[in-house]
């Protein structure tokens, strides 16, 4: 056994209070759609002038940026999961039922849909836990030479965490 004691690390708590409007809009921009103005119109979102949608879109790329080495990782995941959800739904329709025959001719649409369903929850929700100070992250992509079509993120080694 180790005869020194770990020194733990001090634990700040900070109350942050965000409108809702404004987390949906940061949603939205977070989730990298192309028409997001609309899609925030259509959400029931007031309308915001071209300077505060292009100040939006800068703020969104900047808070994804923090992670974006984690973006191969969640595009993967997000193929992963489509595909069970996208197969889970297909077996759980009646047999002989017309729509199951229709989207089965149409599983890879599914599959896409899904997707971009889980990469835009995954990238808006990372995100906005980022930027609440909720979770820190502190990854390195691996290095450019040695990429070999595999998912490699390699954590910086941080003593506190052994």
């Amino acid at each position: 056994m180790w005869p020194f004691k770990k020194k733990r690390r001090k634990i700040e708590t900070r109350i942050i209070d965000i409108p809702l409007p404004i987390l949906m809009r940061q949603n939205v921009y977070d989730s990298v759609f192309e028409d997001v103005d609309a899609i925030a119109k259509r959400i029931g979102l007031p309308p915001i002038s071209q300077e505060v949608s292009d100040m939006e879109r800068n703020a969104s790329i900047k808070r994804i940026a923090r992670f974006s080495a984690l973006l191969p990782f969640i595009d993967a995941h997000s193929d992963m999961a489509a595909r069970v959800s996208a197969t889970a739904y297909l077996l759980n329709l009646s047999e002989g039922d017309e729509d199951k025959d229709l989207l089965e001719r149409e599983l890879e649409e599914i599959i896409q849909l899904f997707k971009l369903v889980s990469v835009s929850a995954s990238v808006s929700c990372i995100s906005t836990l980022l930027d609440l100070d909720l979770l820190d992250t502190d990854v390195v992509p691996k290095d450019e030479h040695e990429q070999s079509g595999e998912i490699s993120i390699y954590a910086r080694e941080d003593d506190d965490y052994e």
